[in-house]
């Protein structure tokens, strides 16, 4: 029985300095502890580095396309009026006849709040033409009034005839998928233009597509510019915080053809190396790039990485990292290493980018 019992406190007193003291990738030697409790420790040390190994082995589907990113938040500002063609053949805008302006405020459509575009458009295609009452803002002062959704001829769903912007909308480039569909994208938060992250209650993605390239310049970042149809939602967004805008896929996205491991911090070395995105061919392309400086980071932090554009053919697109680009993978020796997050508005050619394993651990 004393035997039995001061075993016990043997194996749990080297069980702790295990936790403490194994450095990962170590298998602890148990032979110097006798029978089933030295088997024992042997297992949980070998259970103790594949556990570890299989964080930083993580395999996930390459991003490097562009997503249509909104954050719901309290109402949609209308942005635009817009015409279409009817059932009748002729041409209506139900929002101009409803007495709705740019810059209203709309809060809510049939009795159902509004914290988004995305929403506003499902209500209306529902509509089948039936009269939807309308609460909305102007100039901070509550108004009402009805619409009645008309039927688009060539989209063949009902509408409103008018375009809204949510409390946050954009374009980035998602990073990586993961098997379980949840994704990781930006590499940076979504801010208000005070600088300020956006709480994110719930937001969507939608696909979008790269119309057109602003190009960077020394004191002038550039732009890739696009659109998103809110009638194609393929996700949502759960968090958006420091380390990007994050959410998950409703089915498996057509793209998700290629799987790559995650690199360590450890393993990311300054040399060459290559960024994944998309341009205004929409076809998501390899570019050369040299990664100038690797912090050797023990924690969760961003900005891990300098990044210098060395590619040719897309310094002459777009001057070098533009706005859109954020969450661009960034791949060295055959890992996703990290992904762009800002660049150097004195030398667009130059950016920071985030290591990968640090999204991953949100």
């Amino acid at each position: 029985m004393k035997k039995s019992l001061f075993l016990f406190f043997v194996f749990v007193m080297l069980l702790q300095a295990i936790c403490v003291f194994v450095p990962q990738h170590q298998v602890v030697s148990a032979s110097t502890v006798d029978g089933d409790v030295g088997e024992f420790l042997e297992d949980v040390g070998e259970l103790f580095t594949k556990q570890n190994s299989s964080k930083v082995n993580e395999e996930v589907y390459l991003g490097g396309y562009p997503l249509g990113i909104t954050i719901d938040g309290d109402g949609v500002t209308v942005i635009g009026l817009n015409e279409f063609v009817g059932e009748n053949g002729k041409l209506c805008c139900p929002a101009l006849q409803s007495g709705i302006e740019i810059n209203d405020v709309i809060v809510e459509l049939g009795g159902h709040k509004i914290y988004g575009s995305a929403k506003l458009a499902e209500i209306a295609s529902k509509s089948a033409g039936e009269k939807l009452s309308v609460k909305y803002l102007r100039n901070g002062v509550m108004k009402e009034t009805s619409i009645v959704p008309q039927k688009d001829l060539a989209a063949g769903q009902y509408r409103l005839g008018l375009w809204t912007r949510d409390s946050s909308s954009g374009i980035g480039t998602l990073t990586y998928v993961r098997k379980n569909l949840n994704f990781g994208s930006l590499g940076h938060p979504i801010c208000d233009p005070k600088g300020t992250i956006i709480s994110c209650k719930n937001g969507g993605v939608f696909s979008c597509t790269i119309d057109g390239v602003e190009k960077g310049q020394k004191g002038a970042a550039g732009e890739l510019k696009g659109g998103f149809c809110f009638d194609k939602r393929i996700g949502n967004i759960y968090a958006n915080n420091k380390f990007g805008a994050f959410g998950s896929f409703n089915s498996v996205p057509s793209f998700c053809d290629e799987t790559i491991a995650v690199a360590d911090v450890s393993e990311v070395k300054p040399g060459k190396a290559k960024i994944y995105c998309t341009l205004d061919d929409n076809v998501r392309r390899a570019y050369d790039v040299e990664i100038v400086k690797a912090a050797m980071q023990t924690s969760r932090d961003d900005k891990g990485m300098v990044l210098h554009v060395t590619d040719k053919k897309l310094l002459e697109k777009t001057g070098g990292i533009v706005q859109g680009m954020s969450g661009s993978p960034i791949v060295q020796n055959g890992k996703l290493v990290g992904a762009v997050t800002h660049v150097f508005i004195n030398d667009p050619t130059r950016g920071y980018g985030m290591y990968a394993k640090w999204m991953l651990t949100n």
